[in-house]
Order: structure tokens, then C-alpha cells, then sequence
């Protein structure tokens, strides 16, 4: 329990000195990332209607596309070769939908914002071709394209936080619109896992500087 709560301690002064820097949404690609401890998680294992909306943990996912899936992505049904083949990172069940410009949402069930989130992404085409948009009470904060030959985990961070992420899989690199095939699994939203106690005191010390700064400029 004492290492639990020195580490969000730790995490709050990170993110509160990067806060103070003037951070934006910044993409990373790789388990771990960008959350260390998780304080919410859903993996879609007991949802076996594809129901939108779909609640989990704490987070509430919604998908814009086809609710049917063409009978892929739930119960059991796959419609390929192995689930890996969306994402190595896939286990069991996991969230799908397509259609024109087809998107699958990702929320906190209690309206708050997420600082940091990671969830393996997938695609109904042959290749990943990922787009994502951040929105904090219903503004664009971020966006960007990634690829991968066979799924990837996204994470994505902001120490201003967001309060809505969406995530689009198009049949071509660098898209922003168009028919969408977004799969997605393996969400998890949480903080950032400090390194060290040097961390800690480097986070500590930048936000004492920009308490600082604050003042002098007063």
C-alpha cells in the first residue's frame, strides 16, 4: 500500500511539473509505454452482444460503425485465421466496428479526465493504419496517424489530460476519413510509473521552479 501511494504521489508531481511545462498529447507505441499503474482496465471478455454502450472498470466505449461486426470480435467468433492476426497484443474478446469514417470512443464512466491511456489497436484490413483524436470537453486536443504490420500498442499522454479519446483503422497510411475498420482490447488508463526516487525529486523540484517562476511574475 506505502509503494502504491508513493508512486501516484511520485506520478502527481510528474505530471504536475509537466503540467506547468506546457505539455500536449504525445503518441508512444510499445506495453507500458505510457501508463505504469493502472487504475482502470477492461479486456471486453463478458461482453458477448457487442453492446454500445459498453461499460468496464470505470470507462465507457461507444462505437459510431456497424454494432453487428459482421459476427466477428465476440462470443468466441473470429472471422480470421487467430485473433493475433488483428493484434499479437489481442486476447479473447475484444471491441470491433466498421463503417464510413467508423470510430471506436473511449471515456471515463464518471465524466473525469485521463491523464494516460495504452490499449492494443487493431484493424479489420491487413495492415494497421491507426488515426486518433483527443477531445477535452468536446475540443480537439491532439491527433495523429501511426502503422504497423500487424496491430500495436498505442499509448497516448497529456498532463492537461482529456476526457475522450477515439480511434479510427484505415486501409491506407496517414488518413483521416474514409471507411474505418477499428478494432480494439486490452485498455488500460492509469499513471506514469516513476523510475526512481531521483524522479521524483527532479519532478519535485521542476514543480517548486515553476511555483517560482509564478511568482516572480506577479
Amino acid at each position: 500500500m506505502h509503494r502504491l501511494t508513493t508512486r501516484l504521489l511520485c506520478a502527481a508531481a510528474l505530471s504536475a511539473a509537466a503540467h506547468g511545462a506546457g505539455a500536449a498529447v504525445l503518441q508512444t507505441l510499445g506495453a507500458g509505454t505510457a501508463v505504469g499503474v493502472t487504475t482502470h482496465a477492461a479486456h471486453f471478455e463478458l461482453n458477448t452482444l457487442l453492446a454500445n454502450d459498453w461499460g468496464e472498470d470505470g470507462l465507457l466505449f461507444h462505437y459510431s460503425g456497424w454494432g453487428a461486426n459482421n459476427g466477428c470480435g465476440y462470443a468466441g467468433v473470429d472471422c480470421y485465421d487467430a485473433v493475433s492476426d488483428l493484434s499479437p497484443a489481442f486476447a479473447g474478446n475484444y471491441l470491433a466496428t466498421s463503417g464510413q469514417n467508423a470510430w471506436i470512443g473511449v471515456r471515463r464512466a464518471d465524466g473525469g479526465d485521463m491523464l494516460r491511456i495504452e490499449f492494443a489497436a487493431g484493424s479489420g484490413y491487413a495492415s494497421l493504419n491507426g488515426y486518433w483524436v483527443t477531445y477535452d470537453d468536446g475540443h480537439v486536443t491532439g491527433s495523429g496517424n501511426f502503422s504497423a504490420p500487424r496491430g500495436a500498442v498505442l499509448g497516448l499522454r497529456d498532463a492537461h489530460g482529456f476526457d475522450e479519446v477515439r480511434y479510427f483503422a484505415f486501409s491506407v497510411p496517414n488518413r483521416q476519413a474514409g471507411y474505418s475498420a477499428p478494432a480494439l482490447d486490452e485498455v488500460r488508463v492509469g499513471v506514469p510509473e516513476p523510475a526512481s526516487p531521483v524522479l521524483c525529486a527532479i519532478a519535485l523540484l521542476g514543480m517548486g521552479a515553476v511555483r517560482r517562476r509564478g511568482r516572480a511574475g506577479r
